[in-house]
């Protein structure tokens, strides 16, 4: 293998490994790295211990065979393969991450640098690929993305940069909104809240917290194009990078509008039967006060009455005693 040269320390100034350096940084990789050689037209000549492990290999049974039998069937004849083999063959590197298929049909994800080797005469001699095995963060990586298509297909969302400028938006929160992208991207969120809110220290906090990495999740009034009033069910989650500093706020948000003008219509239904009901009860209090002044009129009236009718029969019996006493003078007075 030709001396290569070499940027050691970044500056520009170059240098180029020896015959001896060369042979330590070869063994360096081939004892951390999978990798395998590849003749000029694809045929495989060797592959060391890690990458024969990886694919579930002996080195008996891949040497001598094509490099597109690693790849899944549909590929293996298509023109990405054969763009592929083109570049090498003008001595032109490539690199990036394919799907392989191991012995055992199992499929493996790899980073692959596919590296031209050039022979004495300038030709390629021989293609060397190290990869590494990506298989599980392939995954993870195609889990998250499917479950943010998920999310993306059923909900509104909208990130913004840590400041609260708007990046982007998807069709649904646009929808939601009635905004067109262009004449929202780098407004800030304040664009959606009401002007009453929008300057005062709770909204200022609501960002420093977001800012700082903080989780929020409520359900919010936000102002649509034109002024219209919509609520959402909304949560502005924080992404973070590898030293936990805040790259984005992406907020997740299902327009509950519908909802909210029901709830707030039956509360105040509610308020006004409440109102009503505060009403009857005062003026049945008042009934009862009034009826029970007029029983104690009745009653007031009802003795005025019982006082008179026995003043009456006192009277009757007077008058009758004195009839009576008048009739025996009466009597005796003729007798004499």
């Amino acid at each position: 293998m030709p001396s290569a040269p070499i940027d050691e320390n970044g500056d520009g100034m170059m240098f180029k490994f020896d015959g001896f350096m060369a042979r330590s940084t070869l063994r360096a990789l081939d004892r951390s790295h999978a990798m395998i050689t590849f003749g000029p037209d694809g045929t495989i000549l060797s592959a060391n211990e890690t990458f024969l492990a990886m694919m579930g290999y002996a080195p008996s049974e891949l040497q001598g065979l094509h490099h597109r039998m690693l790849l899944p069937v549909a590929e293996q004849d298509g023109p990405v393969c054969q763009a592929l083999w083109d570049d090498l063959m003008r001595g032109t590197p490539r690199e990036g991450e394919g799907l392989r298929l191991a012995k055992d049909g199992r499929e493996v994800w790899l980073w692959s640098s596919y590296n031209p080797v050039r022979g004495r005469r300038g030709h390629i001699a021989r293609i060397v690929m190290v990869a590494a095995d990506i298989t599980e963060a392939k995954r993870r990586g195609l889990d998250t993305e499917g479950r943010l298509s998920a999310l993306d297909r059923s909900q509104a969302v909208i990130t913004f940069t840590p400041n609260g400028i708007i990046e982007d938006a998807n069709q649904n929160f646009l929808d939601a909104l009635g905004y067109r992208l262009d004449e929202i991207r780098g407004q800030h969120h304040g664009l959606f809240v009401d002007p009453s809110e929008r300057d005062t220290a709770a909204y200022g906090a609501f960002w420093t917290s977001l800012r700082a990495g903080q989780f929020q999740a409520a359900e919010y009034k936000r102002l649509g194009k034109g002024g219209r009033e919509i609520w959402i069910q909304g949560t502005y989650n924080p992404i973070l990078d590898a030293q936990g500093r805040v790259l984005r706020v992406v907020k997740f948000a299902t327009d509950v509008t519908p909802q909210v003008l029901n709830r707030l219509r039956r509360a105040e239904a509610g308020r006004t039967i409440a109102s009503d009901l505060t009403a009857i009860g005062d003026a049945v209090r008042d009934v009862t006060e009034r009826s029970g002044q007029a029983a104690n009129a009745v009653q007031r009236v009802s003795g005025d009455i019982q006082a008179v009718a026995a003043g009456a029969e006192e009277l009757a019996a007077s008058v009758a005693e004195i009839s009576q006493r008048v009739s025996h003078a009466s009597t005796i007075s003729r007798g004499r």
